[in-house]
């Protein structure tokens, strides 16, 4: 996992009924000092295997790097699911989902989550590869697919993703659906990449 980056599994009755896809995100109320009062919005990080949900949280904040502290056994409240970064989404042939940071969570879920004869090609950005969240899991499933993962690794000056790179590395975009999650300004950035290509 990557640095200040952990998962929390939780257990949960009757989850074989609970209507959710991959991309969407829930509110998580941690009944524990100093967190009870208070719901964060995270996105699921796999799909649930009843009985159980798994969300990964980077530690930005007090409240967030709280949440790593949090004992097993601890009660949490779940509201949702909420979101249409989904497969229901889904208007084009292919799918090419781009990520950085924590932000590639909602991705892998979605990954997961899509029609097994979708096409896809995903890039994700980050510091190194050790910096790349649940790079491993990524990797394989887009391999189960056939699809192509690519990993950029370096500084935001050293290693950018421009149109030559975009196009270099996921080819044409005009049959394609193009999932963007990460920081503000990556996520801005992509998006005014893909659309002028």
């Amino acid at each position: 996992m990557a640095p200040d980056v952990f998962s929390v599994i939780v257990s949960g009755r009757m989850l074989s009924r609970f209507a959710v896809s991959g991309g969407q995100f829930l509110q998580w109320r941690f009944l524990a000092p100093g967190l009870w009062w208070h719901a964060h919005p995270y996105s699921l990080s796999a799909l649930p295997r009843p009985p159980y949900l798994r969300v990964t949280v980077k530690g930005l904040g007090d409240q967030s790097r709280a949440v790593a502290r949090v004992k097993p056994g601890t009660r949490v409240i779940v509201e949702g699911p909420y979101g249409t970064f989904t497969r229901h989404r889904l208007a084009a042939g292919r799918v090419v989902l781009i990520g950085a940071g924590v932000g590639v969570t909602p991705l892998r879920a979605l990954l997961e989550d899509l029609p097994p004869s979708t096409p896809v090609a995903m890039v994700v950005r980050a510091r190194s590869s050790a910096h790349v969240v649940h790079g491993r899991e990524l990797s394989e499933l887009v391999a189960h697919r056939g699809g192509l993962y690519h990993e950029l690794c370096g500084t935001r000056e050293d290693v950018g993703l421009d149109e030559r790179t975009l196009r270099r590395l996921v080819g044409s975009l005009h049959d394609a659906d193009v999932f963007v999650c990460g920081p503000d300004d990556f996520t801005e950035s992509v998006v005014a990449t893909a659309r002028r290509l």
